[in-house]
């Protein structure tokens, strides 16, 4: 089995508070609602203040190539909240990096988290991959709180041009392995134990 098949296999996945599923044409207004408050998106990319530019950027980066690419939908309400995706595939290695956001007023619940270890999980479990990596600005706290929290180890801090700006900035570049997580899963057992 392919891992275009396995991902496809997990389109869908329910946790305890949120939906990951595919992108649709219809979440266009609620994507839109995110991506044109430059807020929900300081470390991502450029907000879009028009309607079809919103739309057009969630077509391309959701849509044209759906697999690895879950929105995030609030299961109380069914709102898209934010979305994550595996990107910069490295197929040699069996790597990729973990690319997430959501909405300001979901921010500090612990769903960013929620949505990650499950992501996680998924691709070291059952895509097989050999690490998944996050990187993000050095201004950004809350996401490296999020790496941290889902187990993700710091790996470098190093300078680089930002993909969107192409200014130069800080980076965090964090990862983990299905190893790490097993000694972390020892580790609670052991703690729990005594």
């Amino acid at each position: 089995m392919t891992i275009w098949t396995k991902l496809a296999a997990f389109a869908y996945l329910e946790t305890e508070n949120l939906l990951l599923r595919p992108f649709s044409y219809n979440d266009g207004q609620a994507f839109y609602r995110i991506v044109s408050h430059p807020e929900n998106l300081s470390f991502i990319f450029p907000f879009k203040a028009k309607k079809e530019e919103a739309l057009d950027l969630m077509v391309e980066m959701f849509l044209k190539n759906p697999l690895g690419k879950w929105a995030i939908e609030d299961k109380v309400n069914h709102q898209l909240i934010g979305a994550i995706s595996f990107e910069n595939w490295q197929e040699q290695k069996n790597q990729v990096e973990l690319g997430y956001f959501i909405r300001k007023d979901y921010w500090g619940q612990g769903l960013a988290t929620e949505a990650v270890k499950n992501i996680t999980w998924l691709g070291l479990y059952q895509m097989g991959l050999s690490r998944i990596s996050i990187i993000a600005h050095l201004e950004n706290r809350a996401s490296q709180r999020v790496a941290e929290k889902s187990d993700y180890v710091l790996l470098k801090q190093y300078k680089g041009s930002d993909r969107y700006s192409h200014q130069m900035r800080q980076y965090r570049h964090y990862y983990v392995t299905k190893q790490m997580l097993k000694e972390v899963e020892r580790e609670k057992r052991k703690n729990d134990y005594h």
